[in-house]
């Protein structure tokens, strides 16, 4: 099971999803999340990630031009977009050496993985990075290849997710935090445990 550990803001933050064993981590680039953080501090937080992580930059609310020069700065493995457009999405994949995951919702977007051109799709809650659940009965007929889950996910539930919906990942950001956007390290811990144990 494939699982990635998203919203980091600290160094401490990236050190505790290495010795959890998750495969990927997220730094989120936004003008409105709780859990932004700059290009020049997502560099450094990336650049400790990549000797053991796949590292994910996540946007949601910068043009395609600015998403595609900000991750060229930083140095990160993928592109997550939310909500973008067929076009943008695919202006992305034409970059070379670049892996865009497309992210969206089970009711605003194709749940077919590659629809896009993406190369992985992330399915999430209606309102991505809230920790709201979402009724996993929606998904009519699961999509196939490399699709994560994501939305309301937590140490607590994981396991049983995965048992229901059958993703090829996790992703999960508020269901590992003590509050709002500050990381809860034994719970990445915990996180990583039980998405291990199905």
């Amino acid at each position: 099971m494939f699982v990635k550990i998203c919203g980091l803001k600290t160094l401490a933050d990236v050190d505790a999803v290495k010795r959890a064993g998750a495969d990927a981590m997220g730094v989120v680039l936004s003008q409105t999340s709780v859990r932004a953080v700059t290009i020049q501090h997502a560099q450094e937080l990336v650049a400790a990630g990549h000797d053991a992580l796949r590292t994910v930059v996540v946007v949601h609310d910068l043009t395609i031009v600015e998403a595609l020069a900000a991750v060229r700065e930083i140095g990160a493995d993928v592109l997550q977009l939310h909500d973008y457009s067929e076009a943008d999405t695919r202006l992305a994949v034409s970059v070379s050496g670049l892996e865009v995951w497309r992210a969206t919702s089970i009711t605003r977007g194709s749940a077919v993985v590659g629809a896009y051109g993406e190369d992985a799709l992330l399915l999430d809650s209606s309102t991505p990075g809230s920790g709201a659940t979402w009724d996993l009965s929606m998904l009519d007929e699961r999509p196939e290849g490399r699709w994560l889950l994501a939305g309301g996910l937590n140490p607590e539930n994981v396991a049983e997710a995965i048992s229901i919906a059958q993703p090829w990942g996790v992703d999960v950001s508020s269901g590992v935090e003590v509050s709002r956007g500050v990381k809860d390290h034994d719970r990445i811990q915990r996180f990583v445990a039980a998405a291990r144990s199905k």
